[in-house]
């Protein structure tokens, strides 16, 4: 079976923005938001084994689950109050070795704190909450060296960051933070060096509650057929109203939804695979499970994490994309025509290379469309990560997908699909004619610590990035807690679970590692989700 695993350190599930501070408090913007940074998800390491040809012991249903009580996740209270004050370091309680310090220049107030990194140390500022809403909670620190820390405000974790270690103060922004009255304690932690402190920003977020998710509901594909657009229709009038359930399963089995459901009751409403093994010329079994699960009722989809010489990655693949890139209109092109061009040097084998794997998951796809099965596709996931091949540059990111796109929908006539764009670099997107859902990858290792963040910020991100398309989360292995979803307005379209160890243990059973088994069935049985 097809594995992956990642390894993330997820910087803070909340987009960090970098600010130069003044004496006097105000703020000047260093970096740009159009970039989707490691504050989102950082991809460090993915391990893969391609599958064999010998058959995949298929699991059997569950033939009785379990009935769990719907959850009604309650109203939030809102009360949007304009808020701006800025709380001295130096004024908060001090333990352990920590010591109010004025000979570095540029703080504001009396002086600064020093000492946090040192054993059984810390500083704790207490925040007066003047209301019920979101707030912007921004720090004002300097180093001499790179330093990584914690913000946790009323012990929760709530972003990471990492210091320019130019000696110099700056801010750093941690926004759309729901807090209540009367008060909130703040403070810095898990330092890998020594900081500076100066002062915490406490100011009002934006009104959460306006995001607008109403979106056109247009396909890309102006020629897709009457059950993909009404799927589409659907997925577009549910975004901002509910989120999806989904989840992954590995390559040609279901092991991961009969865990899912044997614990929930509840079966996901989209059955997301990959099609890597089909693209290595393997058959996996798995569109025969796509098929019976959408005639049971579901939605289904695929990821392609293409390998080539058995693997993803830029490295270990040998595979140079750039080599690939041609003038020629291979899109429309024959294989036959493609090969003549190879045989007179037009071509690199290279790019037939590329031709060979498109036209093969192109065989797995039209068995769907035969059948008039819409299908969700996300090829070449994490846009602009640089760990996998086809990342090598963004031309010829844009030029590969391009092709794929034009070749599975013009010359194969393939329209029986929904496209997802897979983001971690905003300034890789292909374009709203090029996709029809945007997706993030979005991995949390807290074990706990970041109380199944919504991800609020990285899905505005998105919306400021493309207004038309409905933004999911097509990877984590931390689902979102429904009522952190309904206090921020964080409708994501879905919600995906990883396969393998992130979903089932090596005996088929639910994973808790990273979710209990109570987060799992209040996910599939509350009011904020939808089940197949």
């Amino acid at each position: 079976m097809f594995k992956r695993t990642l390894s993330v350190l997820t910087a803070c599930m909340i987009l960090v923005t970098m600010t130069a501070c003044t004496d006097s408090g105000k703020t000047e913007e260093l970096v740009s938001e159009d970039t989707i940074t490691e504050a989102t998800v950082v991809t460090s390491d993915v391990t893969e084994t391609m599958p064999t040809e010998e058959a995949v012991t298929e699991l059997t249903a569950p033939t009785e689950l379990p009935t769990h009580a719907e959850a009604l996740i309650s109203e939030v209270a809102y009360n949007p109050t304009e808020c701006y004050v800025i709380y001295e370091a130096e004024d908060g309680v001090m333990d352990g070795y920590t010591a109010t310090m004025s000979s570095h220049e540029g703080y504001s107030g009396t002086g600064y704190v020093t000492g946090l990194s040192l054993p059984d140390s810390s500083l704790t500022v207490v925040l007066d909450i003047p209301a019920a809403q979101h707030y912007n909670v921004t720090v004002c620190l300097s180093s001499d060296e790179l330093v990584e820390g914690v913000i946790y405000v009323d012990g929760l974790a709530r972003g990471t960051f990492t210091t320019s270690g130019s000696g110099e103060f700056e801010s750093i922004k941690f926004e759309n933070i729901y807090l209540s009255p009367d008060t909130s304690s703040v403070t810095i932690s898990d330092l890998s060096g020594e900081v500076d402190l100066d002062f915490f920003l406490l100011e009002n977020a934006e009104d959460l509650s306006e995001l607008d998710y109403s979106v056109s509901g247009t396909l890309s594909n102006s020629g897709a057929t009457d059950a993909t657009v009404n799927l589409y229709k659907y997925l577009c009038e549910m975004y901002g109203e509910s989120v999806l359930t989904a989840q992954q399963c590995s390559q040609g089995s279901n092991a991961e939804i009969y865990a899912v459901a044997s614990v929930t009751g509840k079966y996901p409403l989209i059955r997301l695979s990959d099609l890597s093994g089909y693209s290595s010329g393997y058959d996996t079994g798995d569109i025969e499970l796509a098929i019976e699960y959408y005639e049971d009722g579901g939605i289904v989809g695929y990821s392609w994490y293409w390998a080539m010489n058995g693997s993803c990655y830029l490295e270990d693949s040998g595979f140079t994309l750039s080599n690939a890139v041609t003038t020629h209109d291979v899109a429309h092109m024959s294989v036959e025509k493609i090969e003549e061009l190879y045989e007179s040097s037009g071509v690199t084998a290279e790019c037939v290379a590329i031709i060979e794997g498109i036209d093969l998951v192109a065989e797995q796809l039209s068995r769907l469309s035969e059948l008039d099965i819409p299908v969700l596709f996300r090829p070449l996931p994490e846009a602009g990560n640089g760990e996998f091949w086809w990342g090598e540059d963004l031309d010829s990111y844009i030029w590969l997908y391009e092709l794929i796109y034009t070749r599975l929908t013009d010359y194969f006539m393939l329209d029986n699909i929904i496209w997802i764009w897979n983001a971690q670099d905003t300034g890789w997107y292909v374009g709203d004619e090029y996709c029809d859902i945007i997706s993030l990858d979005i991995y949390d290792f807290s074990l706990g610590a970041w109380d199944n963040q919504s991800h609020v910020t990285a899905l505005i991100r998105m919306m400021e990035m493309s207004s038309d398309k409905p933004i999911a989360i097509s990877e984590c292995n931390v689902l979102p807690s429904p009522a952190n979803v309904k206090k921020d307005n964080a409708y994501w379209l879905f919600a995906s679970v990883w396969s393998g160890e992130y979903t089932i243990t090596d005996e088929n059973e639910l994973c808790t590692d990273y979710m209990s088994e109570q987060e799992w069935i209040l996910f599939y049985n509350c009011s904020e989700t939808v089940t197949r």
